[in-house]
């Protein structure tokens, strides 16, 4: 009964752990993931999803195109609504008005995606907040698995007597 549980947990920390990385398997193709904290980009971007982002020039944006921008400690995903020859003017799908502040070049971190993976921001948030968490399960999985080669090792040797 132990090791069923034991067996179970395990499954669980290894899908988690998998679905982490896969977070980050597009990083390899330039691609950043944000999570969605707000609802100003629904129900195009979901609240608490996971919207990837790549670097793009500030004059390559069209309107329409969701713009990725850094404003003091946070990082912002709008719809570009309006370019200008001082910026860019911002609205998020939700929002009634267009945003009153200009995106100037040196705020813009690029393009987003125009789809986003619902919910799973929650558990990255979480985990990234918490490495401690995710450094912790990496080894409990190493343990497990010297554990269970070893075990096999030792069953092995048990029929070769």
């Amino acid at each position: 009964m132990i090791v069923r549980i034991k067996n179970c947990i395990f499954k669980i920390i290894y899908i988690l752990v998998i679905i982490y990385l896969i977070i980050f398997i597009p990083t390899i193709w330039g691609y950043k993931p944000l999570v969605v904290i707000s609802g100003s980009m629904e129900p195009t971007l979901k609240t608490g999803g996971i919207l990837y982002y790549h670097k793009k020039e500030y004059q390559d944006f069209k309107k329409n195109d969701i713009l990725v921008y850094q404003l003091n400690d946070h990082t912002i995903s709008h719809r570009v609504y309006d370019i200008t020859d001082d910026g860019i003017i911002t609205k998020g799908d939700a929002n009634k008005t267009y945003d009153n502040l200009l995106i100037t070049k040196d705020r813009i971190l690029g393009e987003g995606t125009k789809w986003c993976i619902p919910f799973i921001g929650y558990y990255a948030d979480y985990i990234y907040r918490n490495k401690y968490l995710l450094i912790i399960t990496i080894g409990i999985i190493l343990i497990d698995i010297v554990f269970e080669k070893n075990k096999k090792v030792g069953v092995k040797d048990e029929k070769d007597n």
